[in-house]
């Protein structure tokens, strides 16, 4: 066995594909690997307890692993893929007091535990001030720094009073691109990357266990994605002693030139400590293939010296303590009694809907007695990877007219829509051309203004509650 061989593995969180563990994640298990990323095809949706089973039986095997999970709330959930969460989007609690982040924040720690997960990929501390953003969108707490800096600290305090490491994302920010990095390389200027540098220095003031890298090229730092220029993970190690973490290496913006395995390497060697190799289940990509691509990469980078045994020692010892410091939970079969998930109660959804009915510009009387359900949004993208249709389908199915306080005006066209792209546009306006039309708004709020808008925040079961309930006049 060679150094690289042997430190390899401790530095790399790969995905695998299925609801068992796979031989060949039992042998680099053996050799040493730091952790795994379950994403939404690890989790079968009809079996509660599947997860919590799955994560034991990797821990039987490395009692020290480290677990991963994507579980944002709103659309990008795991747990609850594809329908979306039975959690606030952080769009949705953007519009609320912080408390509703430290709430939200300890629900989601408790699932997670329960699960078995010691590490979860959230919150997300971008600013979404650019509406034509096609990756981030409702995944953030809203486009005011401040917001999103304070609801970023609650969320990561409650997440890790819960017992779940936190790793705030995606440094240096992700907010102002129109670019999606996992299909091409995103500019952010540094104006930008100062005017959203709050939301993670208050993450990394409240003790944040990890943060993860964007790749993203700031002109002004020079012409090397972040993830891979060493000069840049300088400017972040100075700010946090916090386990860095870097976006998933099969991602276009990194992946196009070379490949992920010698994405893994550059990244390792300019200072990042765990390489996210990313989801083989969604990419098609045979599993094993891709790990063995990367692993033996970085090996020859570490063998052949440009990854220094010091700087790979350092990112293996780093990520030993995170592993160290959020001991594996699977205390429970990964459900309450009655065999569901803890959720928000009632008064949480009410006061939700309260928020979203200040932030609409159309009363959501207006969609009663619809005519007609058009899906205006956008295709699923790689971070949510599956097209979750809730509200669409319960406002297809649902007869407004018994849950309005009072049946209202003639039959209109409602049109669902994420985004205020030329083609949203398009949609919306040949609504209008044939009558009445109101947008319900399921992506960041305000993106669709100034059309008539119910603002949702998320396509999720949550809320398809919080329509029920303003429907039936219970918000006022």
């Amino acid at each position: 066995m060679t150094l690289g061989t042997d430190l390899a593995p401790q530095v790399l969180l790969p995905g695998f594909t299925g609801t068992t563990v796979p031989a060949w994640l039992d042998d680099a298990l053996d050799a040493g690997l730091a952790g795994v990323c379950l994403f939404a095809g690890n989790v079968d949706p009809g079996d509660p307890h599947g997860t919590a089973r799955l994560t034991a039986a990797l821990r039987a095997r490395r009692p020290d692993l480290v677990v991963a999970l994507d579980e944002e709330g709103g659309v990008v959930t795991r747990l609850e893929a594809p329908r979306g969460s039975t959690l606030p989007s952080p769009a949705q609690i953007g519009l609320l007091p912080v408390d509703a982040a430290t709430e939200t924040g300890a629900l989601l720690a408790a699932r997670l535990r329960a699960a078995g997960i010691d590490l979860v990929l959230a919150p997300d501390g971008d600013v979404n001030d650019n509406p034509l953003n096609p990756v981030i969108g409702a995944r953030s707490f809203g486009a005011d720094p401040e917001v999103v800096a304070e609801r970023v600290a609650a969320t990561v305090m409650a997440l890790q009073a819960g017992g779940v490491a936190a790793c705030v994302k995606h440094w240096p920010g992700h907010g102002d691109t129109v670019v999606d990095s996992h299909h091409g390389l995103p500019t952010v200027p540094a104006r930008a990357v100062e005017r959203h540098a709050a939301p993670f220095a208050t993450a990394f003031a409240a003790g944040v266990a990890a943060v993860m890298t964007a790749h993203v090229v700031v002109p002004e730092w020079g012409q090397t994605p972040v993830t891979l220029d060493a000069a840049a993970l300088g400017r972040l190690r100075a700010l946090t002693d916090a386990v860095i973490v870097t976006d998933a290496v099969d991602m276009a913006a990194v992946a196009a030139e070379a490949g992920p395995g010698a994405a893994a390497a550059r990244a390792l060697a300019a200072g990042a400590d765990l390489v996210c190799i990313g989801n083989p289940g969604l990419s098609g990509i045979d599993d094993e293939a891709q790990y063995r691509e990367v692993v033996d990469a970085v090996a020859a980078a570490i063998d052949d010296g440009r990854i220094p045994e010091a700087r790979a020692r350092d990112a293996a010892a780093r990520v030993a303590a995170l592993a160290a410091a959020y001991p594996a939970a699977a205390e429970t079969d990964g459900s309450l009694p009655d065999g569901s998930p803890a959720e928000p109660d009632a008064a949480t959804v009410r006061s939700i809907a309260r928020a979203l009915a200040e932030a609409s510009t159309a009363d959501v009387a207006s969609i009663a007695d619809a005519a007609e359900v058009r899906d205006g949004r956008r295709g699923p993208s790689m971070a949510v990877a599956t097209r979750a249709r809730p509200v669409v389908e319960w406002l297809s199915e649902a007869t407004t007219r018994e849950l309005a306080a009072a049946p209202v005006g003639p039959g209109r066209i409602i049109v669902v829509a994420d985004r205020l792209d030329d083609e949203q546009r398009a949609v919306i306006a040949a609504a209008q051309a044939q009558g009445a039309a109101v947008v319900v708004n399921v992506g960041p709020i305000g993106a669709t203004a100034p059309h008539p808008t119910v603002e949702l925040g998320a396509d999720s079961p949550l809320s398809v509650r919080v329509l029920q309930e303003w429907l039936r006049g219970a918000v006022r």
